[in-house]
């Protein structure tokens, strides 16, 4: 059984709030960077999504 995760955009935007509000370097880093991945899912998968729409 998998477990339930939020939508990537929602992960996209906890990732983007952590790394905006983190006093360390590597942390904000960490976040952003994983912000960043999260929102090429997204417009990969809306990409997708779109060919096989048409």
């Amino acid at each position: 059984m998998m477990s339930e995760r939020p939508p990537l955009k929602e992960q996209a935007t906890d990732h983007l709030e952590q790394g905006l509000s983190a006093d360390d370097p590597g942390t904000k880093n960490f976040h952003i960077r994983s912000a960043l991945q999260f929102e090429e899912c997204i417009e990969a998968t809306d990409q997708a999504d779109n060919a096989h729409a048409d």
